[in-house]
């Protein structure tokens, strides 16, 4: 197994302040305060960009032919040319963020939050009218949505914030069934579908629980104390990859540590040298065909990595 496993490609881009680069159908998806931009594989070509004042967790569907967009007091489904599909006027997000947008374009839904009084709801739109929402025991201002996994499932992860942190699921499909959400509670998601599995982290983030499939009644747990005699009691996670059959995580508080295990094999776990410009801001998010792509969320600094080769 090699210890170095990544591979710089190309030089590094530079984004907007708080940007987070996601994997996306056509490439990657950039999302800053005011601005979704998608690029190809290889961050060469923009291939959709739209600016909006106070942009929350937005969304570009897979086919590039809507944006689904939260925004400070309202939620908007836009076309590329900027016009406006559907919209729903809200009473307005706090300050501190500014909710989450999803289309599904399987299903033609278009998922949202909206902010409530003592809790927020997640509501899903088709064919220009509301035909669900669900109550979420958590305030979102700070959530955002997971694509389509393998079971149809959409997701919406919570942020790990004072109060806490869930992940909801539903079918948009089966929306007619009228089914109660199934919720990982005190879980976030940092990594779905690499490695056929739904891998998230607790509350207290020192915790990975690794899931076959979303609505699996079991899963693997692995604390990071256990990973190596080294690591301190209750250090936390900072993020986790799939790289075909294998993990890669990343642990540590001031100096990193990162390493590798088998992903029907938690309780093995190989160290490997962390790649020379992969700063301890940085959060690794896989890609396809080999791909990694690196964001580091205070400067904005953002580079493409070839792997984890491992």
């Amino acid at each position: 197994m090699s210890k170095a496993f990544l591979a710089p490609v190309g030089a590094e881009l530079t984004m907007p302040e708080r940007s987070t680069v996601t994997s996306h159908p056509a490439g990657w998806l950039v999302s800053s305060p005011e601005r979704l931009e998608v690029f190809d594989a290889t961050f060469g070509r923009s291939l959709f960009a739209a600016e909006f004042e106070g942009c929350g967790a937005s969304t570009v569907s897979a086919a590039l032919d809507y944006a689904a967009v939260s925004l400070r007091d309202r939620t908007q489904l836009r076309r590329p040319d900027g016009s406006v599909v559907w919209e729903h006027v809200h009473d307005g997000w706090p300050e501190w963020g500014t909710g989450s947008a999803y289309w599904d374009s399987a299903s033609e839904t278009f998922a949202f939050t909206e902010p409530g009084h003592d809790s927020d709801r997640w509501c899903l739109v088709r064919d220009g009218k509301m035909v669900a929402s669900v109550e979420l025991t958590d305030l979102t201002a700070g959530g955002s949505h997971v694509s389509r996994t393998r079971s149809g499932h959409l997701g919406l992860s919570i942020g790990a914030g004072q109060d806490g942190c869930a992940v909801y699921w539903i079918d948009p499909i089966r929306l007619g069934d009228r089914l109660d959400p199934l919720v990982y509670d005190e879980e976030v998601v940092v990594d779905v579908g690499r490695v056929d599995s739904v891998v998230t982290l607790t509350h207290e983030s020192d915790i990975m629980r690794v899931r076959p499939t979303v609505d699996s009644d079991s899963y693997k747990s692995i604390r990071s104390e256990d990973i190596d005699s080294d690591i301190d009691e209750g250090m936390p996670f900072h993020w986790a990859v799939g790289a075909e059959d294998r993990f890669v995580v990343c642990v540590g508080d001031d100096e990193d540590q990162v390493f590798a295990s088998g992903a029907a094999d938690l309780d093995s776990w190989t160290r490997l040298d962390p790649p020379a410009g992969l700063g301890p801001d940085a959060t690794l998010v896989g890609g396809a065909n080999g791909s990694c792509a690196s964001y580091d969320w205070p400067s904005g600094v953002v580079r493409l990595w070839h792997g984890p080769m491992v």
